[in-house]
């Protein structure tokens, strides 16, 4: 069977982001099976920026960076990791685009029913409104 996540909002901001930063705040999957494999991740991006990032993952709620900051987790933090994943496919529409990682095949605990996640931007990425990227999960149980 598989399970897909809502959308979530990561929360970019509006200004020029550089390589490296962290796109928006710690973000969270709620409710997803406690074990599973994660077997694709779809990113829809709503100003068609088209910049590679990474999902890195985690089982328990970490501090993370700002957004727009060096993405810089502690070691405590990438101890609670359970991978990252890179975006680097995109399919570009009219107005919007939609980047896409299928069969990843990681798999998962989440204690809680909770997977949070920070976006690193791998480019110099400039959003128009704060809503312009969302994530989703496509998860294996």
């Amino acid at each position: 069977m598989i399970y897909t996540t809502p959308f979530v909002n990561v929360g970019v901001n509006t200004d020029i982001y550089a390589s490296g930063d962290a796109l928006g705040a710690v973000g969270s999957f709620t409710n997803v099976p406690e074990h599973g494999i994660i077997h694709a991740i779809i990113v829809n991006d709503r100003d068609s920026e088209n910049v590679n990032l990474d999902v890195v993952m985690f089982r328990r709620s970490i501090v993370g960076s700002a957004a727009n900051a060096a993405f810089a987790p502690s070691d405590a933090e990438l101890n609670d990791s359970i991978g990252s994943v890179l975006i680097d496919t995109w399919k570009s529409f009219s107005t919007n685009s939609q980047g896409i990682e299928t069969s990843i095949g990681l798999p998962y605990w989440a204690p809680l029913g909770i997977l949070y996640f920070q976006c690193v931007t791998r480019g110099t990425p400039t959003y128009s409104a704060t809503t312009d990227l969302q994530i989703a999960l496509q998860i294996v149980v």
